[in-house]
C-alpha cells in the first residue's frame, strides 16, 4: 500500500477530503462503526484517512526488503475502507449508522490507491482468502488496542509476494537473492538493519515507528512483523478457503476441511437452546463431536472476495474478503459410502481343433511367363493420441472502538 506522500498529486484532494469527512463524522466515541457484511457489483469503497494515518494499530511505516525508498517509507498493512449505506437518513444521535466499514489490502505495489473505487468479486489464491477475511474490520476492532500490526503487516507482505508479484511485476519478494523469496523460508530471520547495504530483508526503518498501542522496541516490532511473514504463510497454507463444514461419518459430530484437508484449531458453536451454545474445538482432523442437547453446528469462514477497481480502470488494486457462515444440523445426513461389486465372468477352455493338412500342387511357370518385382505396399500407422495442452478462531465483535484524533 502506497503512503500518501507516495500518491500522485491528482490523488491528494480526494483523499484530504475523505479524512476530514472522517473527523466530521465518525466520532468513534460510544457508537460503535458497523462492520461491512455484504457488498454487491460496483459498490464504491472509500479510503479513511486521518493524516495520511489509514489504519492505526493495524500497519507498520516503514520499508520492506528493498521496497520503500529510504526516504519515503510506506504503510504497510490493513487500508480502512466503506461505503454509506444507500438512502440512509444521517442522524446525529448515531452518526455512524450509514457506514460499513471494511479492511482491504493492497494487490498492487507501487501504485496509489484511488478514492471510491468500485469492486467485483473475484477468486483468490485459497491462502490469501484465509489472510484478507481473518484479518478484516472486525479482527482490526479486537486487536488494534493490543497493536495488530505485526499480523496486518505481515499480511500485505504475503499479499505481494503471492499476487503482486507474480501477476504485475513488482519485485517487492521477487528481489530479494538466497531463497529469501519465499516466505516458507523466513522462520527465524533476522531482518536487516536500515543501514545495511543492499539487498536488505524483513521489515527495517531508521525513523520512530510511532504505534502507540505497541509496549516494546520499535526493533522487537520489526522482527515480530518479519517472524509473522514466516508463521502466517505456514498457518494459511493449512487453512486456506475455501472452507466446508459437513456431518461426520458416523454422524457424532462434524468436520471442518479447507482447500489442503482437515482444519484444526478452529472453534465451532453448538446451538443448544442456552445463551451462547456450546463451544468446541476441532481436533487434528477438523472434527468437533455433537455435544448432548446441540441441534446445529456453526462457524464463519472465508467467503466471497472482491477487487477493485473492478470494472472500472485505473488505481491501486485493493482486496478483502468478507466472511461466510457455515451451518450442519444435527440431522444432516453423513457422507454415504458406496460398494461396488464386480462379477468376473468364469473363462472356458475351447479344445484345440485339429485341421488335416492339405497338398497344394503349384506348377512351375511357363517359360514365356514374366515376373514383376518391387511393388511397394505403404501402411499408415494410427497416429498416437494428442496430450492436451495442459490459529486462531474467528475473531468476535467487541463493544469499544478507537478514539481517532487529528
Amino acid at each position: 500500500m502506497g503512503s500518501i506522500s507516495q500518491m500522485k498529486r491528482s490523488r491528494l484532494a480526494p483523499i484530504a477530503l475523505t479524512a476530514v469527512l472522517s473527523v466530521t463524522l465518525l466520532t468513534f466515541s460510544s457508537t460503535q462503526a458497523d462492520v461491512g457484511t455484504t457488498l454487491e457489483e460496483g459498490t464504491e469503497l472509500s479510503i479513511y484517512s486521518l493524516v495520511g494515518n489509514s489504519a492505526q494499530g493495524g500497519h507498520i511505516h516503514a520499508s520492506l526488503n528493498e521496497y520503500g525508498a529510504d526516504a519515503e517509507y510506506t504503510y504497510i498493512g490493513g487500508l480502512q475502507l466503506y461505503y454509506l449505506e444507500p438512502d440512509c437518513t444521517y442522524d446525529s444521535s448515531n452518526p455512524n449508522g450509514c457506514f460499513n466499514f471494511f479492511i482491504g489490502y493492497c494487490a498492487e505495489a507501487d501504485v496509489g490507491a484511488e478514492n471510491k473505487s468500485p469492486v467485483s468479486a473475484v477468486t483468490l489464491d485459497g491462502r490469501l482468502q484465509y489472510l484478507t477475511w481473518k484479518h478484516d474490520y472486525r479482527w482490526y476492532q479486537a486487536n488494534y488496542s493490543d497493536s495488530g500490526s505485526a499480523e496486518m503487516a505481515a499480511t500485505q507482505a504475503l499479499v505481494w509476494a503471492w499476487m503482486s508479484d507474480p501477476n504485475t511485476g513488482s519485485t517487492v519478494f521477487s528481489n530479494v537473492a538466497g531463497g529469501l523469496d519465499d516466505p516458507y523460508n523466513w522462520n527465524g530471520l533476522t531482518s536487516s538493519a536500515h543501514t545495511d547495504a543492499s539487498p536488505r530483508v524483513g521489515f527495517h526503518t531508521d525513523v520512530d515507528l510511532d504505534d502507540e498501542f505497541w509496549t516494546g522496541t520499535d526493533a522487537e516490532l520489526l522482527a515480530a512483523a518479519t517472524q509473522a511473514v514466516y508463521d502466517l504463510a505456514v498457518e494459511s497454507t493449512s487453512k486456506a478457503g475455501p472452507w466446508a463444514l459437513t456431518q461426520g461419518d458416523g454422524q457424532t459430530g462434524v468436520v471442518l476441511t479447507g482447500a489442503n484437508g482437515a482444519i484444526a484449531g478452529e472453534t465451532i458453536n453448538f446451538v443448544d437452546g442456552s445463551t451462547d451454545g456450546i463451544n468446541v474445538v476441532t481436533d487434528s482432523n477438523g472434527y468437533a463431536a455433537w455435544p448432548s442437547g446441540a441441534t446445529d453446528a456453526n462457524i464463519e469462514g472465508p467467503g466471497q472476495a472482491w477487487k477493485s477497481p473492478g470494472p472500472a480502470e485505473g488505481g491501486q488494486d485493493l482486496i478483502l474478503t468478507l466472511g461466510e457462515n457455515l451451518t450442519v444440523n444435527v440431522a444432516a445426513p453423513g457422507p454415504t459410502t458406496t460398494t461396488t461389486t464386480t462379477t468376473v465372468a468364469p473363462t472356458t477352455t475351447v479344445a484345440p481343433t485339429t485341421t488335416a493338412a492339405t497338398t497344394t500342387t503349384t506348377e512351375a511357370p511357363a517359360p514365356s511367363s514374366t515376373v514383376v518385382a518391387g511393388d511397394t505396399v505403404t501402411t499408415s500407422a494410427t497416429p498416437a493420441a494428442e496430450t492436451p495442452d495442459n490459529s486462531s478462531s474467528p475473531a468476535t465483535p467487541v463493544a469499544l472502538t478507537p478514539t481517532y484524533t487529528g
